[in-house]
């Protein structure tokens, strides 16, 4: 399908491919964004107050160190302990 739903508090990653119960990092996908045009449609409906619906891009594909999330996650904030380059593209909620 084409719709990703993540749950609150959840994080949803896109992968070429995915082994059930281990994470690679070499698995995650690291699209080539260069000369194209990213479209995407957002259901703003369940983001209320103090909630924040966030899509942004990080290189876990090039993260070899699995961090204390231990699923290769890193951002710029290093949240899960990795720092790494980090875009943010939306970061909204209804209000």
């Amino acid at each position: 399908g084409t719709t990703v739903v993540p749950h609150i508090g959840a994080r949803a990653y896109f992968a070429d491919e995915c082994t059930a119960g281990t994470y690679d990092n070499k698995q995650y996908l690291a699209l080539n964004l260069l000369g194209k045009t990213l479209r995407y449609t957002t259901d703003m409906s369940g983001s209320g107050c103090g909630c924040n619906a966030a899509f942004y891009l990080v290189s876990m594909r090039q993260n070899s160190n699995p961090s204390t999330c231990h699923d290769y996650y890193c951002d710029a904030n290093s949240v899960c302990g990795v720092a790494c380059a980090e875009i943010d593209i939306q970061e909204a909620n209804q209000h």
